[in-house]
């Protein structure tokens, strides 16, 4: 862990006016938050940590400090929702969640590195639609070859996310990832230990450092063309569908079937036109196209009641999950089966 990351810890009203006169001179901010199950049915926000651009400077928000002051805090929220200011963030989601149901205030104009991992797969690095299936084969939760291959239709444009410690160590940079200290503890106590007060200092450090990271892939990113002028304006887009993902599918419990795996929900990357319908399991509004369906000549006749993304996640979490046909029309009629799950 690099001990020599700098910030400036804000749990006053001296301190965020300080903050504020300093980011609103930024054009483009770095934002990550901590907190316990952030984005999760318990979820809550403890630090919301801004960093200008190239992490030049960075702050650390005491959100449970800052709670009394809550609605003093508005010159800091027009900067957030500021559409003119990028915000660089690795996953947004939950981050764009916490801060919507902390403030009201709805983050604008994201490029989220995570989905430009993804991109330069393709486009920069060249890689070839076997090496996206064969992904699916690593890390955590790791699924057979022959499973991903003869479940093919299933897996047809969905792409498995990266951590972005893992990004950092394929990309060689030289800088520290996260502290291994921190990441035993998480694993140990949980994430409840980001709602203590005081935190400890090394806590506020990994928080801190996590701009760091994040501002180093940025400009990395940027070097390496995988974030030019030319895409930009197409990753914000997909950012926001990928923010707005999981304020539409809603807080779940950490071990809920449809809830966090590293699967990129589908219809983030391009936006789809036409008749949406309801997935039952992660309960977000898809084009058909995100679901199995079956056909009579060129016309759907059925799709399935879960997406395919939610479909995936199941094979991953080796859960049995019941596929009910539902009949492809305006209004949707559905097969009267109740849902239920079995474990393998």
């Amino acid at each position: 862990m690099d001990t020599t990351t700098k910030y400036v810890y804000c749990d006053d009203l001296p301190t965020v006016a300080y903050a504020t006169r300093i980011l609103a001179h930024s054009p483009v901010l770095i934002i990550d938050c901590e907190g316990r199950n952030i984005g999760a049915l318990d979820g809550e926000l403890s630090l919301m940590c801004i960093g200008t651009e190239r992490a030049e400077q960075i702050f650390v928000f005491d959100v449970l400090a800052l709670r009394p002051f809550k609605y003093r805090l508005f010159p800091l929220f027009c900067i957030l929702a500021n559409s003119a200011v990028k915000k660089i963030m690795w996953d947004c989601r939950n981050d764009f969640l916490e801060i919507l149901s902390e403030y009201d205030v709805m983050l604008t104009s994201i490029v989220d590195l995570q989905l430009a991992e993804i991109q330069a797969r393709t486009t920069v690095k060249k890689e070839r639609d076997f090496q996206r299936i064969l992904r699916f084969t690593w890390g955590s939760r790791p699924l057979p070859l022959r499973m991903v291959k003869q479940n093919s239709e299933l897996f047809l444009g969905v792409h498995r996310l990266q951590g972005m410690d893992g990004c950092i160590h394929q990309a060689k940079l030289p800088t520290t990832g996260k502290d291994p200290d921190v990441v035993a503890m998480h694993k140990a106590v949980g994430s409840s230990i980001w709602l203590d007060r005081p935190l400890p200092p090394k806590l506020l450090a990994y928080a801190a450092h996590d701009i760091e990271l994040i501002g180093t892939l940025y400009e990395h990113f940027k070097e390496s063309n995988w974030i030019t002028p030319a895409n930009e304006l197409l990753l914000v887009a997909q950012s926001m569908r990928y923010a707005y993902s999981l304020f539409h599918q809603g807080r779940v419990a950490s071990d809920d079937l449809f809830g966090p795996c590293a699967v990129l929900p589908l219809d983030v990357l391009s936006d789809s036109f036409g008749h949406k319908v309801p997935c039952y399991g992660c309960h977000r509004m898809q084009s058909l196209s995100c679901y199995s369906v079956r056909k009579q000549g060129k016309k759907p006749q059925t799709r399935s009641n879960i997406c395919r993304t939610c479909q995936i996640k199941a094979l991953m979490k080796e859960t049995k999950y019941p596929i009910i046909w539902v009949a492809v029309s305006v209004f949707e009629i559905v097969y009267p089966v109740p849902p239920s799950l079995t474990r393998v």
